[in-house]
């Protein structure tokens, strides 16, 4: 079995009752069939509060006003501190917030963004994320269905697709354009089940040429009359997506709705203004967010060949933390590193854990006439 994390997974701590928020609290927490066992069969104390506070059916524990019903005063897990430390965790809370995708052979694990100590190393991290790999030998399994040759594919697009993003000699809006063409142009190959055209494709966007074409394509599209109202209406349909998805945070509705008013009603922004929030929210940043989303789910397309909607969600995130975090800065807020670090989290927890939400978005992202490649461009 192999391993992969990136450079800053051992660097990872918990931020325990100093954090700024509560893992707890928001999602509903499903427990794993063994840790199900071993909670039957805890006596004492424990074992009673166990017995009424877990949903036996829903292999989950309950939830009081949005919060674990381990979940204390302090915002500390009761389980925690009378079970005997992590011992006493299930899964979910055993390894969270590290995630972990899948496949034959291998496993993919990462820092959830929607935990504000991983966001904070995730956004602080100032270098080129590197990807460690390891092997455990005495690992290994087999699954029945399982297309390995896209899946090496989907791989070999993925390694150019984090070099081209890592690229710091070019500006970010050129590496961010180049990685969604390769994506919109290795799904044609998918779609028509040409995989063994995709090294072909790969070369191509390999060479040292690419992303001065890109700068000519973008440039040129830049001097189109419609290209800021196209703009506008990128970032609008992106905001409307939140529309479709469930909340799972009371608050997170009316940061929204705040959020888009305060963009809808903003001036058209110059040259000097844009250059003033890049200082802020610049591409070191830009790229982190981005490498953390296409490592995290680009890979998952063997699932439904659909790498092209993995890029487009993944670019989105990106976008969409960028809109959340400029509303902020254009409400005179104290926009600042800890600022975008909070905007992050709170994103994550509403979009990456709830499995409807990441498959709602994914399909909506789909819809070309509103979500093409260049208008996509636009909003880069």
């Amino acid at each position: 079995m192999q391993y992969t994390v990136p450079h800053y997974y051992k660097q990872f701590h918990c931020a325990a009752g100093a954090c700024p928020d509560t893992c707890c609290a928001g999602w509903q927490i499903q427990i794993d069939p063994v840790s199900l066992q071993k909670y039957k069969k805890t006596k004492g104390t424990l074992g009673n509060r166990l017995k009424n506070e877990i949903d036996w059916k829903g292999s989950c524990f309950r939830q009081y006003n949005g919060r674990c019903a381990f979940l204390n005063d302090e915002d500390l897990c009761d389980l925690y501190l009378e079970g005997g430390g992590k011992r006493a965790f299930c899964r979910t809370c055993r390894t969270y917030p590290r995630h972990i995708e899948e496949f034959e052979g291998l496993r993919e694990i990462s820092l959830s963004l929607s935990c504000p100590a991983a966001a904070e190393l995730i956004l602080n991290c100032r270098e080129p994320v590197r990807f460690l790999h390891a092997e455990n030998p005495n690992r290994d399994e087999i699954y029945e269905e399982f297309d390995f040759l896209l899946f090496t594919k989907l791989m070999d697009a993925r390694s150019l697709i984090l070099k081209i993003l890592q690229d710091r000699t070019w500006p970010f809006t050129l590496r961010a354009a180049a990685v969604l063409a390769l994506s919109h142009d290795l799904q044609v190959r998918i779609d028509k089940n040409a995989l063994y055209d995709i090294d072909t494709l790969l070369d191509r966007y390999s060479s040292v040429n690419i992303l001065k074409w890109f700068e000519a394509r973008l440039w040129k599209l830049s001097l189109s009359a419609d290209w800021k109202k196209r703009r506008r209406k990128t970032c609008h349909g992106l905001f409307s997506i939140f529309d479709q998805l469930e909340a799972l945070r009371d608050d997170w509705k009316p940061y929204l709705y705040n959020a888009r008013r305060i963009l809808e009603n903003a001036p058209a922004s110059d040259k000097e203004t844009e250059h003033c929030f890049h200082e802020l929210f610049s591409d070191v940043v830009e790229e982190q967010l981005l490498v953390y989303f296409v490592y995290t789910y680009f890979s998952g397309a063997v699932y439904n060949g659909n790498a092209y909607g993995k890029m487009k969600f993944s670019l989105t995130g990106m976008i969409l933390i960028r809109e959340l975090v400029r509303a902020e800065w254009l409400a005179g807020k104290n926009s600042d590193i800890n600022c975008m670090i909070k905007t992050a989290w709170r994103y994550a927890r509403e979009v990456e854990h709830s499995d409807y939400n990441k498959t709602t978005m994914e399909h909506l992202l789909s819809r070309e006439e509103i979500f093409g490649i260049e208008d996509f461009f636009s909003i880069l």
